[in-house]
């Protein structure tokens, strides 16, 4: 059994004990009025494309459950916490190394033409060896194959609102089909994540997201900082941001160009001397919501040098993804039912999606999907 640590905007994230080790475990939320077979596909695509990535600044899958109607991810738990907690807790850490950490998995993504969806500095975290590695990707793209969280003639119910650009609020404004997440909408989210990490601040903190859809569409981007807080926004990283938060995704940088910035600034910075009168920049804490494009592929052949070597991997599937057919449970309209998408603090569904973990052997997470490495 696991306990609830984290609740995101799809999903629930469980702290639990397989064998000798610790695992996260990612549950997505239960769903009304939605089509399994869509759901099942979805999680099974996102699942085989997040175990084919073997990078350092990827946060690698352990495994996958899915079972009742249920479905969850399974990784490494993180005792470094995500990259807001991590710096917090060592204020002379490297920001823009780790950034630039997070910047090479976001490339080696979009270099397999995956998208991340819901870049924010929670869903970076920092593995034992102090990399920095993007989690939690995929989630809205397994919510929006399964509903129409992302069609164009609704506000988007699901997602991270600060961190989205102005084509997932107003898709037909940029000429897009839906508000369904792009490289660029990444480019866009990954600057934000930058003023997210230097300045300690969540975008937009205080705003309603129809009032943080409609400041980012009249241009309204955060302001920069001044004074001590503002150090670290230097004008070469201000100009990184600006060219980031472009109203057009076709305008916006690609992630290996920021990378480099990223790494130019991170070789010449030096730890800050730090006193009992240091001031301490607290990473904000807030229970937020969380087009095919054209030739805009970074280079293959630089992508590739930012692999590492791994173990073998063997990924099993048992069966055809796309002809599973599992019973759904008994959804009703109760308010007690959680939807997909939707937050909540129920500790009892806590304990319901901890049943998940009843079946986890220490000798592998295996159920209609099988993931193993050796």
């Amino acid at each position: 059994m696991g306990d609830v640590k984290y609740h995101g905007g799809f999903a629930d994230v469980l702290k639990c004990e397989c064998g000798d080790r610790t695992v996260a475990v990612k549950a997505l939320r239960q769903h009304d009025g939605v089509s399994l077979e869509d759901m099942t596909n979805g999680f099974c695509k996102e699942v085989v494309s997040w175990k084919s990535l073997q990078h350092q600044n990827v946060l690698p899958l352990l495994g996958a459950i899915m079972t009742g109607g249920q479905f969850a991810m399974v990784s490494e738990w993180m005792t470094n916490g995500n990259i807001k907690e991590f710096i917090a807790a060592r204020r002379d850490a490297n920001r823009f190394e780790l950034l630039a950490g997070a910047a090479r998995g976001l490339e080696h993504l979009h270099s397999r033409g995956m998208i991340h969806g819901d870049l924010k500095g929670a869903n970076i975290v920092i593995d034992r060896t102090g990399h920095a590695c993007l989690a939690d990707f995929g989630l809205l793209t397994i919510a929006s194959d399964a509903t129409n969280i992302t069609s164009a003639n609704s506000f988007p119910k699901g997602g991270s609102y600060q961190w989205m650009g102005p084509e997932l609020f107003d898709p037909e404004k940029f000429n897009l089909k839906d508000r369904r997440p792009t490289k660029s909408s990444d480019r866009y989210a990954f600057g934000m994540v930058i003023y997210e990490v230097l300045s300690g601040k969540i975008p937009f903190l205080l705003c309603h997201r129809y009032a943080v859809a409609a400041k980012v569409l009249e241009g309204g981007r955060p302001a920069r900082p001044e004074g001590v807080e503002g150090s670290l926004f230097t004008d070469v990283i201000w100009s990184i941001l600006e060219s980031c938060w472009k109203a057009s995704p076709d305008d916006r940088p690609k992630v290996k160009a920021v990378l480099h910035c990223l790494e130019e600034v991170s070789s010449t910075w030096t730890p800050p001397q730090i006193t009992a009168d240091s001031p301490t920049v607290t990473p904000t804490t807030h229970n937020v919501e969380s087009s095919s494009e054209g030739t805009t592929d970074e280079d293959e052949s630089s992508a590739s040098q930012l692999f590492l070597p791994q173990p073998e991997s063997r990924l099993r599937l048992e069966g055809d993804p796309t002809k599973y057919r599992i019973n759904p449970p008994a959804y009703n309209d109760s308010p007690d039912q959680p939807m997909l998408g939707t937050p909540t603090n129920n500790h009892s569904e806590s304990k319901e999606s901890g049943r998940i973990l009843d079946r986890v052997s220490p000798a592998g997470l295996f159920y209609s999907i099988v993931l193993t490495a050796r």
